[in-house]
């Protein structure tokens, strides 16, 4: 009896489908768990035994796609739909792939690139885990040749409003806020949209009663590439430091009060529209009794 003539489906064709479910249905657990807490290491492992599955679906599906054209083997839908899951996946890794190449392959970008700000309370969080604590030194060189803007920031304001100001701008952002030293630094930690994965970051504030300097660090706790994400949100940082030091300035006293721009655009306010006459004011004669 010729292959083609066994009306069972055969067991590649049978299993290729299965497997290729059932690895899709771990991928994604992987995904959504890590995102509600599932540390990442774990979840990673998970992720790590999907794509195995996939490969098999894949080459499962091989061979039940050559069965079908050589002998006329049964089960066609199902080498189809396993074949197909698998290069789904596989191609959105390669999609992801070719996307990483467009950034630098690096992962920790700071404004100081000879002393960066440190991660001391986040260092027990990583636990040994993942992407080095310290700033690693071969990153100086590619950061300054893709990144050449991210530099400290210094402004002639005393150092505990600086402090200050950095703090807000840190929980205004939505950072979970791991520690805040007196000395200046900030640490806090953030995650990304979709997978979750966390970011570290260590904000630095040094200077005297005139003058501050202002040092951002932003790291990836897991993974090769960050796809310029922690460059963004160094200048994200220091774009919103910006804006709320113009919203300000200090008065002879250390008192800060609104700007003269702010102060202009509320006066511009009360100004009568085009069109409509100003009310006239009354004034009280100096002669006339209480």
């Amino acid at each position: 009896m010729r292959r083609g003539e066994n009306h069972d489906v055969t067991l590649s064709n049978r299993w290729t489908s299965r497997i290729a479910f059932f690895s899709l249905i771990v991928l994604m657990t992987a995904a959504l768990l890590h995102r509600v807490g599932l540390s990442t290491a774990v979840a990673l492992n998970l992720a790590i035994a999907g794509l195995v599955g996939m490969a098999v679906a894949f080459l499962l599906g091989l061979i039940g796609v050559v069965g079908i054209w050589r002998y006329g083997d049964r089960g066609a839908a199902r080498a189809v739909v396993g074949l197909g899951l698998s290069l789904l996946v596989f191609g959105a890794m390669a999609a992801v792939a070719v996307t990483a190449r467009r950034f630098p392959a690096i992962n920790d970008v700071s404004t100081d690139l000879k002393s960066p700000p440190g991660f001391v309370e986040i260092a027990k969080l990583r636990g040994g885990a993942g992407n080095p604590v310290a700033y690693p030194a071969s990153f100086a060189e590619v950061q300054v040749a893709h990144y050449p803007d991210l530099k400290p920031l210094e402004v002639p304001r005393a150092v505990d409003e600086l402090r200050e100001i950095a703090g807000d701008v840190a929980r205004r952002l939505h950072y979970r806020i791991v520690s805040e030293d007196p000395s200046g630094l900030i640490e806090a930690e953030d995650r990304t949209m979709v997978l979750g994965f966390y970011d570290d970051i260590a904000i630095r504030v040094k200077g005297d009663d005139k003058s501050s300097v202002i040092d951002v660090r932003s790291a990836s706790r897991f993974g090769i590439y960050d796809f310029g994400a922690n460059a963004l949100r160094v200048r994200k940082i220091l774009r919103d430091v910006v804006a709320r030091l113009e919203e300000t300035v200090p008065s002879a006293d250390g008192e800060r009060v609104p700007s003269l721009s702010k102060q202009k655009d509320k006066d511009e306010d009360l100004k009568p529209e085009k069109g409509q006459k100003k009310k006239p004011q009354t004034r009280s004669s100096p002669d006339r009794a209480p």
